[in-house]
């Protein structure tokens, strides 16, 4: 049977249905289609890789959701709370979820080796999780699948004062190089990535994924290009030409132990890439064994950054390194303890020098 094809409008031309007749539209706020967490979860994926976001931060979006979704499954005591009508993500569950944060969360909870450490997740964790969590909502409300932004009214969480990450002791930092084995490749490659980065301030996914082609060992520079750096912008970083020929040993040894690898210079004992992730694992190995508090991978930038500062460097030209847009951000890098500023005190104060006129 020929299906009927429809030209013109005979009968509806200049009609406009009554009132009662009349469409009845969503209005705003009201949402037609109900979505699950995953389901809102997917399309905001969907949007931002169609705007380009790197990987990374996609993984960040996931990661941060689901933290939510661990507190939405007690609050509702299921096991698949990312099966949970998106509407139950509204102003008062989020506030339960920073306090939850706050008060019970343990910052290593679900992190092997780890849970029992008992810190509680740091105020600018928190409001990390929270600037995420306010990018989605105000994305699903102009898209329409919440009613309305119950982020709107959140505010981020006050800090009493700058939290700043400290870096590594000299002493502990001894310690640490000593324990890497160099009678071992994965030994030397845990040296040889240290030293980098206390050498550079290299962020630890830009020294983990460090290629020979970005060595210029003449110029004594590496290249951070613009699809590695955080902000999308190329960069120089000097580096020692020390550390220069410790990678090119890496590098040679790695090549024939394993073959080709794509000029990759760090890779583990199997022949596989050496992650930032791999990086952190290490190190907590190393801290428990060596019984120190607090070691992971960011550390050895900011050890480079307060090092950087009390050898004579400048803050300006660290941030340059750093590639930070504002310098209050690299402020937060640089923590000096007491024994710092006593060195530095000693060194440069203006008195000393009138003191020394006096006979006594």
């Amino acid at each position: 049977m020929s299906k009927k094809f429809v030209h013109r409008r005979k009968n509806f031309v200049g009609k406009r249905p009554t009132a009662s007749q009349e469409v009845r539209r969503p209005t705003e706020g009201q949402r037609s289609i109900s979505y699950t967490i995953a389901e809102a979860l997917e399309i905001f994926i969907l949007a931002k890789e169609a705007e380009g976001v790197r990987e990374r931060t996609i993984k960040d979006y996931r990661s941060h959701i689901r933290y939510l979704c661990d507190f939405v499954g007690k609050v509702f005591d299921t096991d698949t709370p990312e099966k949970a009508e998106i509407s139950v993500i509204d102003a008062d569950l989020i506030r339960r979820y920073i306090n939850y944060l706050r008060t019970e969360k343990n910052a290593y909870s679900g992190v092997t080796g780890r849970e029992t450490e008992g810190r509680r997740i740091s105020v600018s964790t928190i409001n990390i999780r929270l600037r995420t969590l306010r990018t989605m909502c105000r994305f699903w409300a102009e898209e329409g699948i919440l009613p309305d932004n119950p982020m709107k009214s959140i505010r981020p969480l006050r800090e009493d004062e700058v939290e700043e990450v400290p870096g590594i002791s000299d002493d502990d930092l001894s310690r640490i190089l000593a324990h890497c084995d160099e009678t071992t490749f994965a030994g030397f490659r845990d040296r040889v990535i240290i030293l980098l980065m206390i050498d550079t301030g290299l962020r630890p996914y830009e020294a983990t994924s460090l290629t020979i082609d970005r060595i210029d060992e003449k110029a004594g520079i590496i290249i951070v290009p613009s699809e590695i750096a955080k902000n999308r912008k190329w960069r120089e970083v000097p580096i020692s030409r020390e550390v220069v020929r410790e990678l090119l040993q890496l590098y040679e040894e790695s090549q024939h132990y394993f073959g080709d690898t794509d000029g990759r210079i760090f890779m583990n004992a199997y022949g596989d890439p050496f992650t930032d992730d791999s990086f952190r694992k290490r190190l907590s190995r190393i801290r428990k064994k060596l019984g120190i508090d607090r070691l992971h991978p960011n550390q050895f930038r900011h050890t480079f950054a307060r090092k950087y500062l009390l050898n004579g460097g400048d803050l300006f030209s660290l941030q340059r390194i750093f590639d930070h847009a504002n310098i209050q951000t690299t402020r937060k890098y640089v923590q000096m303890d007491t024994s710092d500023l006593i060195m530095q005190h000693n060194r440069y104060s203006p008195a000393k020098k009138y003191v020394r006129k006096r006979q006594y």
